[in-house]
C-alpha cells in the first residue's frame, strides 16, 4: 500500500522539530537590494505608460486565430482518445499473455486469477479489468476505488450485466478476426458508470479459446485526462445528439439533425457552433464555441460525436495615434531598461555562469561536478546547496543502479534455474562478453548496457510455456516456432522499461546469423547490432565448452574448429578473430599468475 501523503507530511514535520535547523550563512549584500532599486524606478515609469496606454486601447476578437486554435484543440483531443485506447491495449496484452490466467479462468479459480491479474492492473494504473469465461459469463472484476491509492481495488466475482448483448464483446466471444485483428473496443453503459473498454481473447497454451479480458476506463476519467492535455472542455454525444459525458457542469444537447450531418460529412468538414448562450456561460465575458467531429474507436468505428469547446479569446488593437504614442514611450523605457539591465546583469551573472555551466553538465549526466563557492550572498548559498544536491544525486544514482543490477542478476539466476541451464552460464558469458567488447573498442555506458543485455539474453524464455521449454525430447516444428519467439518476448518485456532499452540488442538479436538465416528478424551482416554479434560467439563458445544434461563438454580444439568454420555463416569473422585474440590474452594472463 502507498502511504497517505498526510502521514508522510506529519513524519517530516516531526523530524524537523526533533533535529536542529541548519543555520544559513549570513548574507551581506542581498541580490534583492542590487536589483530592486534601479528596476523600481523603471517599473514606475512603465506603469504610468501602461496606464495611459490601457485607457486608449479597445478590445476586439480575432476570429480566424480563435478558429485555428479550436481546430488544433479538436485534433489534439482526437489524438488523445487514440492514445488512451492504445494505453488500454498495452495492458490488455500483458493480461492476456500472463502465464496461468487461461487455466485459472478454465478452472474458475478466482483466487489464482486475482493473484495473477492484480499486480498487472495496479502497476499499469488501470481503472477497471473484467474477465469473462468463453460463454461470456463474468468470472472476476477488478475496480479501482475512487479516491483510493494506486493499489486499492474492489473485487467482484459475479455480475447481472449481460455481456453477450454488447456487439464488440460478442465479436471477441465469437472469435471474429477482421483487418484490425481480434481485439475490439466500445462503450458499456452500466447503472453505476459508463466505461470505455478494449476487449480481447485469451488463449491457453494449446491455442484454445479460454475467455475474454476487458480493460476499461470510466468515461469521466477519460474526458478529464483529455481535458488536462488540451485545456479544452470535452463533451461526447450519441448519434442522436444527446450528451452522455462532459467536463462541463451542465452540458448542452446537440440537435439530432446536426449530429447526423456531422457523422455523414466527417471526412469533408466539422461543425462549429456557439454554445455560450445555450449554457449560460457568457457571464464575465466567457463565451464558448464548440467544434464537433466523430468519436472513433478501433477501425475508425463511430462511437458517437466528440465536442471540443474553448472560450473565445480577445486580443488588443489600438488606433494609429495611440500606437505611435505607445511606441515612443515604450521604446524609450525599454532602451533605459536594456542599458541598465545589461550593466546590472554583467555584475550579477558572473557568479551565476558557473552554476549554469555546472547545471548543463549535470543535465548531461555528469554528477561529479562541484563549484568552488565565492562571496557571501544568496548565490554563494545557492552554490553550496547545489554542490550538496549534486553529491546526493550522485550517491542516489549509484545506489539505485546497484540495486537495479542486483535485480537483473536475480532475474538471470531465476531464469537459469527454470531453464535448467548449466550453473553459472549467464555469469560466465556476461564476463567474457564484457572482455571482448572492451577489446573491440567499447567503453563507458556502452559496457554497462552490454553487461545488462548479456545477463538478460534469454529473459524472453519467461514467456515460453514449461511444456516446451522443459520438454526432454525433440521439439515439434510448431514448438520450435514458439521457442523462436523468445527474442520477441524479451523485446516486449524490456522495451517499456526505459533504462533497459539500450540493453535490448543482445536479447533481441543474439540468434541472428551473419548470412541472414537466424531469427527473429532474419537480419544479415552488419544489420545485426555489434553487441549481439559479440555475444553470439561467446554464447556458443560457452555452450559447447560446458557440460550439459544431454552431452559432455566438447574439447577446445573442436569448439575452435566450429567457430572458424562458422565465420561468415553464423558469426562475424572480425568478432571471431577478436575472440581468439582474447583467448590468447587470457592464456598469457593465466600463465603469468601461475608463475
Amino acid at each position: 500500500m502507498i502511504k497517505n501523503p498526510l502521514i508522510s507530511e506529519t513524519v517530516d514535520l516531526t523530524a524537523a522539530e526533533t533535529h536542529p535547523r541548519v543555520r544559513l550563512p549570513q548574507v551581506r549584500f542581498p541580490l534583492r537590494a542590487k536589483i530592486t532599486v534601479p528596476f523600481l524606478i523603471l517599473a514606475v515609469g512603465l506603469a504610468i505608460g501602461a496606464a495611459y496606454a490601457i485607457t486608449q486601447i479597445v478590445f476586439d476578437t480575432i476570429d480566424e486565430r480563435f478558429t485555428n486554435q479550436l481546430i488544433e484543440s479538436g485534433k489534439l483531443a482526437a489524438e488523445g482518445m487514440v492514445r488512451q485506447e492504445d494505453s488500454l491495449l498495452r495492458s490488455l496484452r500483458l493480461l492476456s499473455y500472463a502465464e496461468g490466467i487461461p487455466q485459472a479462468i478454465a478452472d474458475n479459480d478466482i483466487n489464482r486469477l486475482q493473484d495473477l491479474s492484480y499486480g498487472i492492473a495496479a502497476n499499469q494504473g488501470e481503472e477497471v479489468v473484467d474477465f469473462l469465461d468463453k460463454d461470456g459469463q463474468a468470472v472476476l472484476s477488478l475496480i479501482h476505488q475512487r479516491g483510493g491509492d494506486a493499489t486499492d481495488y474492489d473485487f467482484s466475482t459475479s455480475s447481472e450485466f449481460d455481456y453477450t448483448s454488447v456487439p464488440f464483446i460478442r465479436n471477441v466471444l465469437e472469435e471474429r478476426v477482421d483487418n484490425y485483428g481480434d481485439k475490439y473496443s466500445g462503450l458499456v453503459k452500466y447503472s453505476w458508470n459508463d466505461i470505455f473498454y478494449v476487449a480481447g481473447p485469451i488463449y491457453d497454451n494449446q491455442g484454445d479459446f479460454s475467455g475474454v479480458v476487458l480493460v476499461g476506463k470510466s468515461l469521466e476519467t477519460l474526458l478529464r485526462q483529455i481535458h488536462d492535455e488540451t485545456l479544452a472542455q470535452i463533451t461526447v454525444y450519441d448519434a442522436e445528439g444527446t450528451s452522455f459525458g462532459s467536463t462541463f457542469y451542465e452540458p448542452s444537447e446537440l440537435d439530432g439533425v446536426e449530429a447526423k450531418t456531422v457523422l455523414a460529412n466527417q471526412d469533408q468538414a466539422s461543425l462549429k457552433r456557439n454554445i455560450g448562450n445555450r449554457r449560460g456561460l457568457n457571464v464575465s465575458n466567457i463565451d464558448y464555441e464548440e467544434i464537433l467531429g466523430p468519436w472513433e474507436g478501433r477501425g475508425n468505428e463511430d462511437l458517437g460525436l466528440l465536442g471540443v469547446s474553448l472560450p473565445r479569446t480577445f486580443l488588443v488593437r489600438a488606433s494609429n495615434a495611440t500606437r505611435l504614442q505607445i511606441t515612443g514611450i515604450v521604446s524609450l523605457m525599454l532602451l533605459l531598461v536594456i542599458l541598465l539591465g545589461v550593466y546590472i546583469a554583467s555584475i550579477i551573472t558572473r557568479p551565476l555562469r558557473n552554476l549554469v555551466e555546472a547545471s548543463a553538465e549535470v543535465a548531461e549526466g555528469n554528477l561529479n561536478v562541484q563549484i568552488p563557492p565565492r562571496g557571501n550572498d544568496e548565490v554563494t548559498v545557492l552554490t553550496r546547496s547545489f554542490n550538496t544536491m549534486v553529491s546526493s544525486l550522485n550517491q542516489s544514482k549509484t545506489d539505485l543502479l546497484n540495486a537495479y543490477d542486483r535485480t537483473l542478476e536475480g532475474w538471470s539466476m531465476a531464469l537459469e534455474l527454470r531453464d535448467q541451464e548449466t550453473e553459472g552460464h549467464t555469469r560466465r558469458v556476461a564476463e567474457m562478453t564484457l572482455e571482448l567488447a572492451v577489446l573491440m573498442g567499447f567503453e563507458g555506458e556502452d559496457l554497462i548496457n552490454i553487461r545488462r543485455g548479456a545477463l538478460l539474453h534469454d529473459i524472453g524464455k519467461m514467456g515460453i510455456p514449461d511444456s516446451i521449454l522443459l520438454k526432454p525430447g525433440k521439439l515439434t516444428p510448431e514448438e520450435w516456432a514458439i521457442m523462436h519467439r523468445h527474442p520477441e518476448f524479451a523485446y516486449e518485456l524490456l522495451w517499456p522499461i526505459e533504462y533497459l532499452r539500450p540493453a535490448i540488442p543482445i536479447p533481441l538479436s543474439h540468434h541472428e546469423w551473419w548470412n541472414g538465416n537466424g531469427y527473429p528478424r532474419g537480419l544479415a551482416g552488419e544489420e545485426i547490432p555489434l553487441p549481439a554479434r559479440i555475444f553470439a560467439v561467446i554464447d556458443v563458445w560457452d555452450a559447447m565448452s560446458s557440460n550439459r544434461p544431454y552431452r559432455k563438454a566438447l574439447p577446445e580444439p573442436e569448439v575452435r574448429a566450429y567457430l572458424i568454420e562458422a565465420k561468415g555463416v553464423h558469426f562475424d569473422a572480425r568478432v571471431v578473430e577478436a575472440f581468439f585474440d582474447l583467448m590468447v590474452q587470457r592464456a598469457d594472463q593465466g600463465a603469468r599468475q601461475a608463475g
